[in-house]
């Protein structure tokens, strides 16, 4: 096994796989050191510290989804009710269809008091 070369900055810590005299992350001179790695090893590592257990998509449960609506009914619906609280959703399309639009409009939707306004349990007295 052979040990790995890094050259990093001791100014900002970006590594580099060669040495050059100014650092392309933060532009200082001279600041480039060379360290030697542990040696690299060969093979694939588990990414999972534990096994998973495979389930059938038929078997899942939908109980614990939280769903947010977006203020757009039509958004809404094609997501299946809203949109999933923590998930991603990916927006595809030809360019000049839209995209960024729907997404200025959902964001504009969120940000408006109407979106998130909820009654309160005990008012302010004054």
């Amino acid at each position: 096994m052979k040990a790995k070369t890094v050259f990093f900055c001791t100014e900002c810590g970006n590594e580099t796989p060669k040495w050059s005299g100014r650092c392309p992350a933060c532009g200082a001179w001279n600041t480039i050191v060379e360290q030697t790695d542990k040696p690299v090893k060969s093979g694939r590592k588990s990414v999972f510290s534990t096994t998973v257990k495979a389930e059938r998509i038929t078997e899942l449960g939908t109980s614990d989804e939280i769903r947010f609506l977006t203020g757009m009914g039509e958004l809404d619906r094609v997501l299946g009710g809203g949109a999933v609280k923590g998930s991603l959703v990916l927006v595809g399309g030809a360019p000049g269809i839209g995209k960024s639009t729907l997404m200025l409009q959902i964001c504009n939707w969120e940000s408006s008091p109407r979106c998130c306004t909820f009654p309160a349990r005990n008012p302010p007295t004054s």
